[in-house]
């Protein structure tokens, strides 16, 4: 009671601590007249992110919505992963290098169960490994369609422009066996090393095989088919089987006289094509014909008459190839 008398009747004069405030921290008692220290946030404390415009470090996080929110929520990963894909990343289709990779399109007319001989192709970019190959199909429906290889092996040369190299994982769906390059065979998928730029084949022995995927990186995703024109197009580029018929004709004073035709291919041919194959039919009073001045946009045909007056010749099919 003394000592609460004394301050009272005389002037108050705080002692305030020395110590340094605490941030954010608990409250500690000065000692006698001291002032206490109180728990508070110092206005320069730079451990905070600010309440605007906030930029974290490290690795945050934040509760993920419920598939299907629609409001200013912030998106986790785990939020979009499920939206997009269903919470699978695999889920999302990637490139594929691979061309005609469900069998649809057959320029050659490849019959079911003939026998190819080494480098012989069947099925648009598809051709006979070192020892051959046989295999049978029935008659396409939807966007792909299933073989069976029953001898030998089916394989594809990758055109290296297309490749950025690194890991590439080869997939498919059937119980062939397939590898890239020298590799070894095994069930899919399987993965191995690609040099950028570099020509690779994928190969495929004994065995059901279709919707092959060939693409950057060490997980298989899911198969996309291509529209019909596109996929056509993509082969087209290799390979080009005229349709339908042209006319060339001309009439001269004798022999010796040309006649010219220019030919497009589609679309713009990978190389200069090798022209074979060549169909003509109801050729009239000629010395010569054939094609040359082949691009990758388009051939000449020509012809050439054996005698005064009118020749001509109809075009009636003939083969562009700058395969692999």
């Amino acid at each position: 009671m003394a000592e609460i008398a004394s301050y009272a009747n005389t002037a108050y004069v705080p002692n305030y601590s020395a110590a340094s405030p605490i941030m954010d921290g608990t409250a500690a008692p000065g000692v006698a007249a001291a002032v206490s220290r109180g728990d508070h946030i110092h206005p320069s404390d730079l451990t905070r992110a600010p309440l605007a415009s906030p930029t974290f470090t490290g690795t945050p996080a934040a509760p993920t919505a419920t598939t299907g929110t629609n409001s200013t929520q912030i998106a986790t990963t785990a939020y979009v992963l499920n939206a997009v894909t269903g919470g699978t990343a695999a889920a999302i289709p990637g490139a594929n290098n691979a061309d005609n990779a469900g069998f649809a399109v057959n320029q050659r007319t490849y019959v079911s169960g003939t026998a190819l001989a080494a480098g012989a192709y069947g099925h648009d970019r598809w051709k006979a490994g070192a020892g051959g190959c046989t295999y049978t199909f029935a008659a396409p429906s939807g966007p792909s369609n299933g073989i069976t290889i029953t001898a030998g092996t089916l394989q594809q040369i990758v055109e290296g422009e297309a490749l950025v190299g690194g890991t590439y994982t080869l997939s498919w769906t059937g119980t062939a066996q397939g590898r890239i390059g020298a590799g070894s065979y095994a069930a899919s998928p399987v993965s191995g090393s690609v040099t950028a730029g570099a020509n690779t084949t994928i190969e495929f022995n004994t065995g059901t095989l279709s919707r092959v995927k060939f693409e950057p990186g060490s997980v298989a995703t899911p198969w996309v088919a291509l529209s019909p024109q596109q996929q056509l197009a993509a082969c087209q580029r290799f390979f080009y089987r005229s349709q339908g018929s042209s006319t060339v004709a001309g009439y001269g004073p004798g022999a010796g006289a040309n006649a010219f035709d220019q030919i497009y291919f589609p679309v713009s041919m990978r190389a200069t094509p090798t022209i074979s194959n060549q169909t003509f039919s109801g050729p009239t009073n000629l010395s010569n014909s054939g094609f040359q001045n082949q691009t990758t946009d388009k051939t000449e045909f020509f012809i050439t008459a054996a005698a005064a007056g009118g020749y001509y010749v109809v075009i009636t099919g003939f083969y562009a190839s700058a395969d692999l």
